[in-house]
């Protein structure tokens, strides 16, 4: 296999810095990668560097940057994106960064003759109002509604141009290749989104217990970012191959277990003094406090544009049963959990514990 140069967007963010490390540490004859990003990349992970790493400061809706950071490339790894799941979504900004960038990234792909792009999906498009137990990409259909319907949207336009996008041809004549990851919702170092949200209100807070809002009886599932980084190095793998997997989706779940998010966050509270009640806030009256907070600030925003992620879909996400299984990217990717529960736990609790420190 020849030397390859590696283009990954969003490469440093708290995906990016994962699927860097699990290049470094995990792929061979890479030549270098490379990391498209808003900021400069800088290693926030311990590893062995094996590859040199070569920083692009900017968005991936610069055409010119885009196109100058794939020259050369033989791969990119598509992970740069916005995510708003607030009260108030960005739409401009999703639309811009979600659906323009993707576009900018692919036509780039296309000018410079890169064979390779795999794509950041989520599994969101897949999210609607209904329970999924064991889901797999053929048994799970497009919701009717999505749960986060703006967000939700881009991606999935997105996720539709990539894939489409498999069997065109590349200015040097050869086919493009392209495929997708869906990453559940992620816990792990570096992460600012579920845990690190609670977390950080409940080190905020003087109440030592916390009351659930609903009953929170629904089985979560979650991804440790570590193995969802593996599942991108293992689809680049194959496609460096020659295996032709273009055109396909796969959800980068793990084998964390299912729970409800009670369980879930328990083990990074514990060194708080904090835990969940028993007791329970009736998610009808959640729900109505919810669309008074979102009265109350839509109030507001024409003088001050607040916002938070206390909203409807929010809640009821945290009140649904929704799981899927990883059995077709370990049959089509050879793509197995590297970390087990243990070792996810134990690595995350050392990133939250320095969050609490601060």
């Amino acid at each position: 296999m020849s030397s390859t140069v590696i283009l990954v967007t969003g490469g440093s963010g708290f995906l990016g810095q994962h699927v860097i490390k699990h290049l470094q540490l995990h792929s061979s004859n890479l030549k270098e990668i490379r990391v498209l990003d808003l900021v400069p990349f800088r290693k926030k992970l311990q590893y062995k560097e094996s590859f040199p790493v070569r920083s692009f400061i900017g968005s991936i809706t610069n055409k010119n940057l885009v196109l100058e950071a794939c020259k050369g490339a033989d791969a990119v790894l598509h992970i740069a994106s916005l995510v708003d799941s607030t009260l108030f979504p960005n739409e401009k900004a999703l639309q811009e960064v979600n659906v323009k960038g993707t576009e900018v990234v692919l036509e780039a792909c296309k000018a410079n003759s890169v064979p390779i792009l795999i794509y950041c999906s989520s599994i969101s498009i897949y999210v609607g109002h209904d329970e999924v137990k064991k889901g797999t990409e053929t048994t799970v259909p497009i919701p009717h509604k999505f749960m986060f319907e703006k967000y939700a949207k881009t991606k999935l336009k997105a996720q539709n141009m990539v894939l489409g996008a498999n069997g065109d041809i590349l200015k040097n004549g050869k086919e493009l290749k392209t495929c997708a990851i869906l990453p559940l919702a992620m816990y792990g170092e570096l992460d600012i989104n579920l845990v690190y949200q609670y977390v950080v209100h409940v080190k905020g807070t003087l109440i030592p217990r916390i009351p659930k809002l609903g009953k929170m009886e629904a089985e979560i599932q979650v991804s440790y970012v570590g193995n969802v980084a593996m599942m991108f190095v293992k689809a680049l793998d194959v496609m460096r191959k020659g295996v032709d997997i273009g055109g396909e989706y796969f959800y980068a779940a793990d084998d964390t277990p299912l729970q409800t998010l009670p369980s879930l966050l328990q083990p990074y509270l514990d060194g708080t003094g904090h835990s969940f009640s028993s007791w329970y806030i009736p998610l009808w009256l959640v729900l109505i406090l919810v669309i008074i907070v979102q009265i109350v600030m839509g109030l507001i925003r024409p003088w001050k544009k607040v916002n938070t992620y206390f909203n409807i879909e929010g809640i009821r996400f945290l009140n649904k049963t929704f799981h899927v299984t990883y059995e077709k990217a370990n049959r089509i990717l050879g793509y197995k959990p590297i970390y087990n529960l243990e070792s996810s736990i134990n690595n995350s609790n050392f990133y939250y514990n320095s969050v609490l420190n601060k």
